[in-house]
């Protein structure tokens, strides 16, 4: 099982986009653990949630993803019994850093 750092570079606050270090489709296995890290000066203060966009299959397990410790970081474990092939369509909801909130929509994709 590995871990699957997303490092967040940049944000567009017009268009809500973020620039992520895996183009925005990260590629996991079950069992496997995401996290996001929120660069230095990416413009992004905070995470507030995440949600699975409707007719999507959520591909964590139960509770996931969650903010880790006293940190803008968050982390999410891929359910072990998850099919493959499994694509997750998510929205980061994100606060730049004048205080507004936005949206960015990147995919999980679980390996065949």
């Amino acid at each position: 099982m590995a871990n699957h750092p997303i490092r967040i570079t940049a944000s567009d606050t017009t268009t809500g986009d973020l620039t992520m270090d895996d183009n925005g489709n990260t590629f996991v296995d079950p069992g496997d653990t995401v996290t996001w890290l929120i660069g230095r000066n990416s413009g992004v203060i905070a995470f507030t949630g995440f949600l699975v966009k409707t007719g999507s299959t959520n591909v964590f397990d139960a509770c996931d993803p969650v903010s880790v410790g006293n940190s803008s970081n968050w982390q999410g474990t891929i359910n072990p019994s998850i099919a493959k092939g499994t694509v997750e369509d998510y929205s980061i909801l994100w606060t730049d850093t004048s205080g507004g909130n936005h949206t960015y929509d990147p995919k999980i994709s679980v390996n065949t």
